[in-house]
């Protein structure tokens, strides 16, 4: 036990360095880190803005209002920038094993997921980091629900939501330790993200069933929204949100254990 306490602490202080010296070479560059930044500011607003656009014209979208879809897209938007922002380098696995750059990792006396998370900190999702804690911020200040229990709650849906895309995006990407090519599962594992913008309840029983159980994008933002909400009748759906993504990241893990120890090289 201790040891493996032992091992945790040295994986914390190594990340820390990594993150240091990542943080440093975004740093180096400032025009372009500001830039990138800015247009991700302006797309995510123009995603709201078309949002806006329609409940201009409709009072609600089924049974849920203009504040209550901005919550669930930030939310949404919370969870998958701090997903971009860390673990974005996931989606450089296929590359990494079809030129063998990925062998390089296996000499080294690190856990091998670890090497890959911790070598690349983003440098264009902190706008949409921003933007979405402001429209939660706005949209709960709309709602009158800015208390500090929400804000608490909604920090911790936003670590449960990263963590089941990036559950998602580790299966799609380990893919290629068996297909040496995995582009066709990561562009998938994308357009899933997707569903969890909006209201799981508007999409008919199999996706939404799909979005929940399966790949269960929706506790990313639409399950967490509802304890803000004070729905009720899913509430309990609400707290199992960080088990659920726990589970998640246990099935992801195992997934790219066994695709791993299947990895043989592809002769390079």
């Amino acid at each position: 036990m201790r040891e493996k306490v032992t091992e945790v602490r040295r994986h914390i202080r190594l990340y820390y360095w990594f993150l240091r010296a990542n943080w440093l070479s975004l740093a180096a560059y400032p025009v372009e880190f500001v830039t990138v930044n800015v247009a991700g500011i302006l797309y995510s607003l123009g995603s709201v803005a078309t949002v806006w656009v329609i409940f201009s014209r409709v009072r609600a979208i089924g049974d849920w209002t203009y504040p209550q879809v901005v919550l669930i897209y930030g939310l949404s938007l919370l969870s998958r920038s701090l997903f971009h922002l860390f673990w974005v380098d996931l989606m450089s696995v296929s590359w990494m094993v079809r030129s063998g750059q990925i062998d390089r990792y296996f000499v080294r006396p690190l856990n091998l997921l670890y090497q890959v998370v911790a070598g690349y900190l983003d440098n264009d999702d902190w706008g949409e980091l921003l933007t979405a804690a402001g429209l939660i911020w706005a949209s709960m200040g709309m709602l009158g629900q800015r208390t500090a229990g929400n804000i608490a709650w909604v920090l911790l849906s936003a670590v449960s939501g990263c963590l089941i895309f990036a559950s998602i995006h580790i299966v799609a990407n380990a893919v290629a330790f068996f297909t040496i090519e995995s582009t066709g599962f990561t562009e998938l594992a994308w357009a899933v993200d997707e569903f969890s913008r909006y209201p799981a309840d508007i999409y008919g029983k199999g996706i939404r069933s799909l979005v929940t159980w399966v790949i269960p994008v929706a506790f990313a933002s639409f399950y967490p929204a509802q304890l803000v909400l004070g729905n009720e009748s899913l509430r309990r759906m609400a707290l199992i949100t960080p088990m659920v993504a726990a589970g998640a990241f246990l099935v992801a893990y195992s997934f790219w254990t066994r695709a791993v120890n299947s990895y043989q090289g592809v002769g390079h």
